[in-house]
């Protein structure tokens, strides 16, 4: 409702106030009242102060949590926008409460240059509705500095491309030499930002690959065991590499995909050894491709990289314990038309899956299955992704100066996930038939509403740069 009581001399000091008897600022969940003006949050009330505002939102005993922050998306745009582009990733993003996301540099032309990456970045702002950055591809050494002064939030790097497919692991974004490999990690350390990297080595998959398909064909079954063949030592390499190259570099970086019993030890001794190196685990590996009746039952339209029980359970201690710092969807939608040949050549068909709108209704049904804390999904979603990007007090979180991000959750929606309704271009999700408890009711930017059941509020072009 709108206050008219207050005369001159109780002028509206906020735009907007919110309250809820639930609030979890990112640190803690309180019963407070959010007062928001110019886009930033002015203050953080108890539910018994008087706040004065021009608008008040009074959300009961609702859940209000910060936006999500998802430092992992593909977006296929530009070259690929028959799958995905930036207008109906962003909008699913706000629909699955993602405020602020960071897209990755396999798109067609590559984010390779600086021209390039200042084209994208004026693409990002002319159509994306949620607050954006992008991740830089680290390709070539030469041209990283030059990236980082052009806006890169941060870098990305494939230690593998594809060899049956053209897409989505292209060579031209992707660093097999070591010796070059080195030389990326040198020059994004002189910049001060994130490396993250996609740590499969390629000769190794490439000969595993090759074994996985003269035991047991091409069929998704083979595909999925490819990668796990020599107790993951194609990854587990891989890692092993990118820790020592940081150790004598000292690059900030962020390993992906953690979802190995090796490499999860590798990044936690680093870790407890107090090296800059960050984790990242990915919703697809936590919730469906742990599961290998779902991979015999949906096959292409899950895989990805098949979890063994074993890794699994390492994945989900190292989630729990803190030695994966974040959650990225690794939003990576293919048409079902691409997806279907994957029954007959799994191998010849593209990866990846659609999944920014699904992640937060996977982690709250973690939540109140008992496998995580509401505390500890909030940091992995939120507070640690603005950390690693350099946004820290500003996104991901609910506390004075911050920019007033905020997602209103009904805990109570029990549903399966159904990616026909959705938001994606796709129209498919791979945890189709899931079934979650809470859903985003309604999302707000930088203190404005943009997603409300369903519809979104704003036009394409209101998310903002978050970097330079």
């Amino acid at each position: 409702m709108t206050r008219t009581d207050a005369g001159p001399e109780k002028a509206p000091v906020a735009d907007l106030v919110v309250r809820s008897t639930r609030v979890h600022t990112g640190r803690q969940e309180i019963r407070a009242q959010i007062a928001i003006k110019d886009g930033r949050i002015l203050a953080v009330h108890d539910l018994g102060e008087q706040v004065v505002a021009n608008r008040e939102l009074d959300l009961g005993d609702q859940l209000v949590i910060p936006g999500l922050v998802d430092t992992h998306c593909h977006f296929r745009d530009p070259g690929f926008t028959y799958k995905e582009d930036i207008a109906s990733a962003t909008r699913a993003a706000a629909s699955g409460g993602v405020t602020t996301v960071f897209d990755m540099p396999n798109t067609e032309p590559p984010i390779t240059t600086p021209d390039r990456l200042r084209e994208h970045l004026d693409h990002l702002d002319r159509n994306s509705v949620v607050d954006y950055g992008h991740n830089a591809s680290a390709v070539n050494p030469s041209l990283i500095g030059e990236l980082a002064a052009a806006g890169a939030a941060a870098f990305k790097l494939w230690m593998s491309y594809d060899v049956e497919r053209t897409y989505p692991h292209s060579p031209a974004t992707a660093v097999t030499d070591r010796a070059v490999l080195y030389q990326a990690f040198e020059q994004v350390a002189a910049t001060g930002l994130p490396l993250y990297v996609h740590p499969t080595d390629h000769e190794l998959y490439n000969l595993m690959s090759s074994r996985a398909k003269a035991s047991w064909g091409v069929a998704p079954a083979s595909y999925a065991r490819s990668f796990r063949l020599g107790d993951s030592v194609a990854f587990n390499a891989a890692v092993a590499t990118l820790l020592e190259f940081q150790r004598s570099v000292g690059t900030r970086l962020h390993v992906l995909h953690l979802s190995s019993v090796e490499g999860i030890r590798m990044v936690r001794e680093a870790k407890v050894a107090g090296r800059s190196v960050t984790g990242e685990a990915n919703p697809f590996a936590m919730f469906v491709t742990n599961d290998w009746e779902r991979i015999e039952k949906r096959g292409p339209f899950v895989l990805g990289q098949w979890v063994p029980p074993a890794d699994n359970l390492a994945m989900w201690e190292a989630i729990v314990d803190g030695t994966v710092d974040v959650i990225g969807s690794d939003h990576a939608p293919h048409t079902e038309e691409e997806k279907l040949p994957g029954w007959q050549d799994m191998f010849a068909a593209p990866s990846g899956s659609p999944m920014i709108a699904d992640y937060l209704r996977l982690m709250l049904t973690a939540v109140y299955d008992g496998r995580l804390t509401l505390d500890r999904a909030i940091e992995l979603c939120c507070v640690n992704p603005a950390r690693l990007v350099g946004l820290a007090g500003r996104k991901g979180t609910i506390e004075v100066g911050a920019d007033a991000d905020l997602v209103v959750v009904d805990v109570d929606h029990i549903a399966p996930i159904d990616g026909s309704t959705s938001l994606y271009k796709c129209g498919w999700s791979p945890a189709d038939g899931l079934v979650t408890r809470g859903k985003v009711q309604r999302t707000f930017l930088r203190g404005v509403e943009i997603y409300r059941e369903g519809q979104v509020l704003v036009d394409d072009g209101f998310g903002q740069p978050v970097i330079g």
